[in-house]
Parts: structure tokens; sequence; C-alpha cells
């Protein structure tokens, strides 16, 4: 537990907030909650500045017994809470709750290393595949020309880049669907694409990340008493 408060000053800075404002997101209590439902399944980015831990990236998952060839739901619907009420100990598949990276690391391998020991947790528990909602956050430089909708087809047939989903379409992970009101963000038109992994489909990454100079590993969340 010593590194949920670092994932909360994550997600906040990811999101736009300064770390001294309030987020509605996944706080510290709510990361209490997930290491108890699912420990195996929430992983962290370290690196060391000036010789202290501090969390750059941070990923969340779930099981799920619900398959992505079914009718999409919202993101809250999926979840339950942010503590992961809806996680199913029996569940074939893996679902993406949350990643994100520190502003000043983006773009330098931390994500790719998340969705790495993501997609690895899938092989290892043996599970069915992984899947999640990508925001179509590039959606309002077209909202005058497009709806979501048809901004989203476009970004999957490779027609148009979006700076989220064409990122992880590029990382082998296949976009299935479009989301409508899958989460409340302006800037995708709250909307998402359905991306898929399974084991027999997966592609290599196209290029290896850079390496981060200083980091020292993508490794799960422990609990170690509330602090």
């Amino acid at each position: 537990m010593r590194h949920a408060p670092g994932v909360y000053d994550v997600l906040r800075l990811a999101n736009g907030y300064p770390t001294d404002r309030y987020c509605h997101c996944i706080n510290p209590e709510a990361v209490a909650e997930q290491l108890e439902r699912f420990p195996e399944g929430q992983f962290v980015a370290i690196t060391y500045e000036g010789g202290v831990e501090k969390v750059i990236g941070m990923a969340c998952t779930m099981r799920t017994r619900r398959s992505p060839d079914e009718r999409p739901l919202p993101w809250y619907d999926v979840i339950g809470s942010f503590g992961l009420r809806n996680h199913d100990p029996e569940g074939e598949w893996l679902y993406g709750v949350e990643i994100a990276v520190h502003p000043d690391y983006q773009r330098r391998g931390v994500a790719s290393a998340l969705y790495k020991a993501r997609l690895g947790l899938v092989e290892k528990l043996g599970l069915r595949g992984w899947y999640a909602g990508g925001m179509l956050m590039g959606y309002y430089r077209y909202r005058e020309e497009l709806s979501p909708r048809e901004y989203g087809e476009l970004v999957i047939e490779g027609e148009l880049d979006d700076p989220t989903v064409s990122m992880q379409l590029h990382r082998g992970l296949e976009g299935r669907a479009i989301i409508e009101g899958y989460y409340p963000e302006w800037r995708a038109g709250d909307t998402a694409v359905l991306l898929v992994h399974e084991p027999k489909r997966l592609q290599r990454l196209r290029r290896p990340p850079r390496p981060l100079p200083g980091l020292r590993e993508v490794g799960r969340l422990r609990p170690t008493g509330v602090r």
C-alpha cells in the first residue's frame, strides 16, 4: 500500500489535476479495496529521484465473466466501483480498468511496459484474453465534421490517427466496436473503442520502447498496510 498515494498522484496529473486538488478517480482507499480483491492484477511503474521511490505509472485490471462479444457497457457499469466491486475471481477475461503515466514520463516506454505486464498476466492465469475501452481523446479536433462513431470507425480503419487509440492498435490490440456513452469525457465525445487482445492473435510490438533511465521495474502493488 505504500505506493497508493503515488498512484493517486499519477492519476490526478494524467487527468489534468494538480496533486493538491480532489479528483473523482481511483484514490488510496480504492487501491486498498483493489488489493484485497485482486492483488495480482494491479501494477505500478517505479523509478528513483534523488534516491527516493517515485510512482510514474499505474495499471489496474479485474477479472470478469463478461465476454467482449457481448453488448459493451459503460466503464463504471463494468467495474461496479473504483474498488472493483464487480471483480469475479472466476472470470475468464481480464478487463483493463485504468492505465495512467505521469506527464513527465509519457512516450518513454512506461505505458508499453505496463501493457506488457497486463497481457502477460493473461497468459500466466490462463485466461481467454484481455479487453478494455480506449477513449477517443482526439475526437474534439473533428467534432464539427464527424460524429464520435464516424471518427472512431476511421481510427480503427487507420484513416485517422488518435493519440490514445491508434497507439494501442499499433501494439497489436484489435478494435472491435465503438462504445458510445462509455465515460464522461468531452474531448472523446464520451466515446471509446473496444480494444481486445486474445493470445492466439497476439502480435509483437512493432518496435521495442526506448528504455527509461532510472526505471527500476514494473511490479504489482502489494498490500503492506494503509499509510
